[in-house]
């Protein structure tokens, strides 16, 4: 597993050249989330697709370890795409790697993924919107794929205000969190099956990780 030390080295010059803040920023996002636990949940060669991939970091991560064998990110902020379509200019695997500007109403892009991922992206979907999008998520793995969906924990109370107040500062955004119970159930009632669960914490924050495969075809009500 990489160390966060190692993967804040790779975030310094991934973002290199890039306003110095962001940079500040990125570099010290793998000490508040484990994504040298979440590189270890994707296969070598992988085919990925990343939703709400933000400024791209995972993707970037993983080509840079040489772990992905393509990968298409998206996000809704504009900003968040031009900062990743720089930084993988920086990366030996920049041609593995594509970015775009989507919102989530546009649907989820179908590919043959060997692994669709979605990183501190439920809690910032409206409540009520939560469980269809998750429903989307699975509807977009193929057969024999993975599903890797890492959030925030809604328990205990404090870990959850802690999130709260940091979304409030860094995404101005009041966050709603989804129980990893709940994301499970809504998830295993598509056909997929829980092949991992584990939490993480890191200083005040609580993160949690499911992870789903697709063993069977996708059923006809819902391709």
């Amino acid at each position: 597993m990489q160390d966060a030390s190692t993967l804040s080295s790779i975030s310094l010059r991934l973002y290199a050249g890039q306003r110095w803040r962001w940079r500040f920023v990125q570099s010290l996002r793998p000490y508040i989330c484990p994504f040298g636990k979440l590189l270890d949940l994707v296969p070598p060669r992988a085919k990925v697709l990343d939703v709400g991939c933000g400024s791209g970091m995972f993707l970037l991560f993983l080509a840079s370890l040489q772990r992905i064998e393509l990968g298409h990110g998206f996000d809704v902020s504009r900003d968040a795409i031009v900062a990743a379509r720089k930084a993988c200019a920086a990366t030996p695997a920049a041609d593995a790697l594509t970015f775009e500007v989507r919102a989530i109403e546009a649907g989820i892009p179908r590919g043959d993924w060997t692994v669709v991922s979605v990183i501190d992206v439920i809690h910032h979907v409206p409540p009520g919107h939560q469980a269809s999008f998750v429903r989307a998520l699975c509807d977009s793995v193929p057969p024999g794929a993975r599903l890797i969906i890492k959030d925030m924990v809604s328990t205990p109370y404090w870990r959850a205000c802690a999130n709260r107040l940091h979304d409030l500062l860094m995404a101005r955004q009041w966050v709603h969190h989804a129980a990893p119970a709940l994301v499970e159930q809504w998830a295993t009632d598509t056909g997929l099956s829980c092949v991992h669960r584990s939490q993480t914490n890191l200083f005040w924050y609580g993160h949690w990780t499911l992870v789903f495969e697709r063993h069977g075809p996708v059923s006809a009500a819902r391709a």
